[in-house]
């Protein structure tokens, strides 16, 4: 089985996070993990609930569901 070739830009953005975070142990690396890709899973959950939910955050407008955020 052929192992398929790593995206460049995945290399190059992986070389970037090391430089700007010089990780010197896993825990740092954890940490830098948490840090970058925090907000972007935040973001997808805040969707997901959106579209759950069916209208956005704050919306004053009057729902037609049931389902409320609290």
């Amino acid at each position: 089985m052929v192992k398929p070739k790593r995206n460049p830009n995945s290399e190059e953005l992986a070389k970037k996070i090391i430089e700007e975070y010089q990780p010197e142990s896993v825990e740092d690396m954890q940490n830098a993990l948490k840090e970058i890709f925090g907000s972007m899973f935040e973001s997808m959950l805040k969707g997901e609930m959106n579209t759950h939910l069916g209208y956005q955050s704050n919306d004053k407008k009057e729902k037609t569901t049931g389902n409320r955020r609290m």
